[in-house]
Order: C-alpha cells, then sequence, then structure tokens
C-alpha cells in the first residue's frame, strides 16, 4: 500500500485523531525529560545520587528510547498502530507511577530505562500513524503541529516540574507525568485505522544507502544531540552558576516553549513555500548562532548578571533552530520513501535520538563549561556542513 492509498482511506476526523493522539504522545514523553530536569538536585539529595549519576539517568532515557524503536516499528506492522501504541503506552505509565516511590540509584536508573522504553514507542508510533496520512510538505506541516505540543512539553514541563519540586516535592511529578501520559493511551482507544498490509521486511541498507534519508536523518539527530546535551546540564549550571531555586529554573521552560513554538510556527507558514531540506538548512545556522552565543558566556569571567542573559539567549535561540530543523529533517527524510512507513520512520527515530543517547552518555565527561560549549558549537557546525552537501537519491 502506498502513501496515497493510506491517506485515501482515512477520513478528516480520523486523520485530526490520529494527529491529537501523536500530538499527547510527543507531550509525555518529553516531560519524562522536562518535569525531571528542576528536581534532578532535590533526587539526587534524597537517594543520595550524586551528579553524575543524575547526568547518567538522563543519558539512559536518551538511549534506551532510541534502541528499541525499530521494533516498536516491527510491532506496529504485525499487529496494527493502536495496539503498539496502547502496549507502549502501558509500559511508560507503569513505569512513571514506579517512579514515584524510588529510594535508591539502581531503581532509578533501572526504571528510567523502562520508562524510557515505553516513551520511545508512544513517540515513534504516534509518527508512523502521522506518516500513514500524510506526505511532502502535509507531513512536515502535521510534523511541525507535534513540535507545537513539544513545546507544551517543554515550557509547561519544567515549569510543572519547578513548582511541584518546590512545593510538594519530586515524587509528585512522576505522578503527574503517570496520570498525563494516560490521556494518549486512553485517546487511542477510540481510534480505528484500516488494518495495515502484511510487513514487508525492508532490510535496513534500503534506507541507510539512501543518501537523502541518511542525511536528513543525521541532520535531525545532531540537531537532538545538542538540545539534549544544553538540558543535561542546565539544572546544574542554574542551580550551581547561578543559584537558582528549582521554580525559577521552571519558569525558563516558558521562554524556551516560546522559541520552539516560534519555530514550530515558522515551519507551518513557510515549508510549502520554501522547501523542507531550505527549512532545515535555516535551522542548522539558527543552531550555530545559538551554540556560539552559550560558549560566549564561559570564554572569559563574565559577572552573573552577564553570563545568564547570554547563556539564555543561546538556549532560546538553539531551541528555534532545532524547532526549524527537526520536523523538516524527518519529514525529508522520508516522505519520498512510499513502502515500508512504519519500519522507514522508525530507522529515523533511531538514528535521530541514537545519536542523541551517544552525545548524552559524553555529555558527563565534559565537565568544564566552556569545553562542553565549544562541543555543541563543534556539533553545530558540522550540521550546518552537512545539510549544505547537495543530495541524490539512488
Amino acid at each position: 500500500m502506498t502513501v496515497g492509498q493510506e491517506t485515501a482511506v482515512a477520513s478528516t476526523a480520523t486523520q485530526r485523531a490520529v494527529v491529537t493522539a501523536a500530538c499527547g504522545a510527543v507531550v509525555a514523553a518529553q516531560m519524562a525529560t522536562t518535569i525531571y530536569l528542576p528536581g534532578m538536585p532535590a533526587l539526587g539529595a534524597d537517594i543520595g545520587a550524586d551528579e553524575g549519576v543524575l547526568q547518567l539517568s538522563v543519558a539512559v532515557f536518551v538511549v534506551f528510547a532510541a534502541l528499541p524503536v525499530v521494533a516498536w516499528g516491527r510491532a506496529a506492522e504485525r499487529f496494527g498502530r493502536v495496539p503498539a501504541f496502547v502496549a507502549a503506552g502501558a509500559v511508560f505509565v507503569l513505569a512513571s507511577a514506579a517512579l514515584a516511590f524510588i529510594t535508591n540509584a539502581p531503581e532509578l536508573l533501572g526504571l528510567r530505562v523502562a520508562q524510557a522504553i515505553g516513551a520511545g514507542g508512544i513517540a515513534v508510533i504516534g509518527r508512523v500513524m502521522v506518516k500513514d496520512l500524510f506526505t511532502g510538505a502535509d507531513l512536515a506541516r502535521q510534523l511541525a503541529l507535534l513540535s507545537m505540543a513539544f513545546v507544551v512539553a517543554l515550557g509547561g514541563g519544567q515549569v510543572i516540574g519547578g513548582i511541584v519540586t518546590s512545593t510538594v516535592g519530586w515524587r509528585y511529578g512522576f505522578a503527574v507525568l503517570a496520570v498525563l501520559a494516560a490521556i494518549p493511551v486512553l485517546f487511542a482507544l477510540r481510534i480505528s485505522l484500516p488494518k495495515p498490509p502484511p510487513a514487508q521486511r525492508i532490510p535496513a541498507r534500503r534506507f541507510l544507502g539512501d543518501r537523502v534519508f541518511r542525511t536528513s536523518a543525521v541532520a535531525g539527530g545532531i540537531g537532538f544531540a545538542i538540545v539534549v546535551l544544553i538540558q543535561q546540564k542546565s539544572a546544574f549550571v542554574f542551580a550551581g552558576v547561578f543559584a537558582l531555586p528549582p521554580w525559577v529554573f521552571g519558569l525558563f521552560g516558558v521562554l524556551y516553549g516560546a522559541a520552539y513554538l516560534g519555530g514550530a510556527t515558522y515551519v507551518r507558514r513557510s515549508v510549502r513555500r520554501v522547501g523542507a531540506q531550505a527549512m532545515m538548512r535555516h535551522g542548522a545556522w539558527i543552531m550555530v548562532a545559538g551554540c556560539a552565543l552559550i560558549a560566549a558566556a564561559w570564554v572569559v569571567e563574565l559577572p552573573k548578571a552577564l553570563a545568564l542573559p547570554l547563556f539564555l539567549a543561546g538556549y532560546v535561540t538553539t531551541t528555534f533552530g532545532q524547532a526549524t530543523l527537526f520536523p523538516n529533517s524527518a519529514a525529508h527524510a522520508v516522505s519520498h520513501l512510499t513502502a515500508g512507513a512504519a519500519i522507514a520512520v522508525s530507522w529515523c527515530a533511531l538514528i535521530q535520538q541514537g545519536l542523541a543517547g551517544i552525545a548524552s552518555l559524553a555529555g558527563p565527561a565534559l565537565s568544564g563549561l566552556l569545553a562542553w560549549s565549544l562541543v555543541l558549537t563543534l556539533l553545530a557546525a558540522v550540521n550546518v556542513a552537512l545539510v549544505r552537501a547537495p543530495e541524490s537519491t539512488p
């Protein structure tokens, strides 16, 4: 079945329902990080985990969200989109609820792995369902809508996490997350989709040998890696360097959310006119500028009154750039592929989340803020070179 055929059998109501469920999945999966970040220092103090373990808890989430996405894609092909989505959501909800009761670092890391497996499943299957129903510029516009849902998670998650941590404690953040994650799962149970065609065993080399797919997926992955590296370090920058309480750190999420909303809106309004490939290039250049601002905050020892707004400006600019780059990279990677939609989207997600996971594992080794910010800038510069390279499909 081709993309065009899949789109033809889905009503407008079904399309809206699928996009809504996918947006809910994005919110839940991303809030697993953003609700968590403001409470990390307090959580570490309560369970006896040092900064390295806490950064590792971010890294293992990113890695294990990536590792099973191809398996989730094959499950969606074999058993159907909705059953696979619900199964992944159940794993995510149960792990999130259990995290509210942890007492030590091994429990934290183990349950973060389980939470990540579920998060990776709902995120990728949500995108698969959207890919089934849209293609080309329309696909980029719908993925930009998912980016707007990401805004809710990015800004709202940090605000919720900061307020909850400062008032009733970090454990309640996981309880809130479990409830929020249950909503798209329950909503998905009401969706009726056409039965997928018999699963096609398409080898990985089919996608990895496609230069458009490979370049676009890697570009989105590098952008994702940069954002994860910033998120991973930011809680300790704000708490340690600037001595800010969790609720202030949480409120900064409004700035990041506004930046992501701006980027997603830019994509939805401009992608049909400009094209996904050109939008990717715009996003990559904006991310270079943002990372350079972050590095500038640490090149010389600035007063905190100057370093803080400079760091925030870099963070916000980088976030806007990623909001421009990421949905276009995902759409450009797969929109020309008509066979094996679920597997194509899954491999794209594996590459993008895998690169972010590798970066997050290396993050704790970047102890100096200048070295860390220079690595961010270098990665952003590599991405500019990557998206500027000419493309050709085989």
